[in-house]
Parts: structure tokens; sequence; C-alpha cells
């Protein structure tokens, strides 16, 4: 089935990555190991059917975000902007409205599923693995969302790019947590699985942690990443706005849990809660006194 309808549904939202992906996902040889954060363990992160019965393809979208920091922050660039949980399903509907016309049944997802949405995105013609394990757009980089709808309909799947990253060691060199060795990931010792950790730190992981003024996620291997140089600012209206660049102890510490959902509730680092904030604010401090 042709596809040029629901690309150009997509631009017309304003979306310009789109591809579509065969509901038949390679499953890799050997698999790193998954970070607890992620919802889904083993094949059951390459099985679409396993999430919408009869599904025959997916429709990726990436979601850029990128927005240069205008001033000094503590916070990863994702959780500068309005939860993309928030944002991204809300186009993904639409999309999945138009499929609808067309017959079958969809299913959106965005960060919500077991899947792999990476390898979709990979496997859709959207970009390709960067050794830092994010997803490379050759526009956008790596600052990119990835949604997706699930479609009973049978697309004609695009072609995977014939591109690789550069393998320029940048984001080994950089990571604070010395988590990329040999074309491996350890989610142990990555500083942005670390600042989301509720489990006690040991001192090591607060010394990973104070290594950069962030105290939520961790831009290191984007930031230094070639493929990141000179790429543009973000089209999604949403991720242009409402920015947030600091958070203070005293503007966490004397909020009820209650009043903290009602200022951050939008924000992606919400879900974790003011305790782990504050918790990282003073690992942070310590070392910085930022």
């Amino acid at each position: 089935m042709n596809t040029d309808f629901i690309k150009d549904a997509a631009r017309r939202l304003g979306l310009t990555c789109t591809g579509i992906a065969s509901a038949h996902l390679p499953v890799p040889e050997t698999q790193q190991p998954v970070c607890p954060l992620a919802s889904g363990k083993g094949r059951e992160r390459y099985d679409l059917t396993a999430l919408l019965p009869h599904c025959q393809a997916a429709v990726v979208v990436l979601f850029p975000y990128y927005n240069p920091d205008a001033e000094k922050t503590n916070l990863s660039l994702y959780c500068q902007l309005e939860d993309y949980h928030l944002v991204v399903p809300a186009y993904l509907e639409k999309l999945a409205a138009v499929l609808s016309s067309y017959g079958g049944t969809q299913r959106c997802i965005a960060d919500t599923s077991p899947l792999t949405e990476r390898l979709l995105a990979v496997e859709a013609g959207l970009g390709f693995m960067g050794d830092n394990q994010c997803l490379i757009h050759p526009m956008y980089g790596s600052y990119c969302f990835i949604g997706a709808v699930l479609t009973t309909l049978p697309l004609a799947p695009d072609t995977p790019m014939d591109r690789e990253c550069l393998h320029c060691g940048a984001c080994r060199r950089i990571c604070p947590g010395g988590c990329l060795t040999d074309g491996a990931y350890d989610y142990r010792l990555c500083k942005s699985y670390l600042t989301q950790k509720k489990e006690e730190l040991t001192d090591t992981e607060k010394a990973v942690i104070a290594r950069t003024p962030l105290i939520f996620g961790c831009d290191e291997c984007q930031r230094v990443c070639p493929h990141n140089q000179d790429i543009p600012i973000t089209p999604i209206p949403e991720f242009r706005q409402n920015r947030l660049t600091m958070l203070k102890k005293d503007d966490l510490e004397p909020l009820t849990n209650r009043q903290f959902r009602a200022a951050y509730g939008n924000r992606p680092f919400s879900w974790r809660g003011k305790k782990i904030l504050l918790r990282n604010l003073d690992i942070v401090h310590a070392k910085t006194g930022l």
C-alpha cells in the first residue's frame, strides 16, 4: 500500500521526518543489558504484534527538539521543554485518524511500550545508530524524540539508510561515567540513568553525577558529537516555548508533593518527584558550588 498519503498528512502537521517500518523487526544476535527504567525485556522489544495483533507496519515519526542553551542550565536539554509524553501523542493521534479513514486498526506509542523505538526508526529509514546508542538523523542529529503509529494496514516499508556513525570516539571520551566501551553501553555507569535512579547511590555513582552541572539527564555525548554540529532549531512549536533552564533548591524544598506536581507536572523530570531532584542538587552543589 502506497504511503504518500500518510507522509503528506505528517508534513501538513509540520512533521518532516516520517518513515515506514515493517512489523517484522530484526532481533540482534547479541543484546545490550536492558536498563531497568525501560518498559520491556527480551524479544518483546522487537515484536509489534504483541502490542497490536495483526500489525503489519509502523508509521515512525521523529520529533526534533534541539534548541541551543541561551544561558547556564542544570537540566538536560530535553528536560527544559514540555514533557514529550504530552506533546508527541497529540500529533500521533492525528496521524492515526488519517490511517483509520483507510481502515484497519491503529495504536500510538511514544516511549510507552516495550518496543525498541530507535530500531523502529532505523528500519523506517530515519537515521542510523551512533556509538553513543542514540539514533542520529542526518539533519537533526540525535536530538529527536521518537513516536510511532502501529497499524494493521499493509503499508510499504522504507529502506534503512546506508550510513553509519563516524566512530570518532568523542562520546566515549567525554562520558562522565565511562559507560561507552568497545561498542557496548553499560547503563549502570550512565549519568542520565544515575540522575533518575531511586535506590541509594554509591560514592562512585555520586562522583559520576557530580562531574557535570546537570541534575537530571546528561547531554555530554550529544554535545560533542560531530553529527550534532550546526543542526537547526526544532520546528515543533511546543518545543520552542516555555523553557525551564534552572532548578534551584530554594524553589523546590518548600513545595509539598501536590505543589510540586502543579508547578512541574508537565516537565519530563516530574515523574521522579522532588526528592530525587533535591538529592542530585546536593551532589552537584557539593562538587561545583552551583
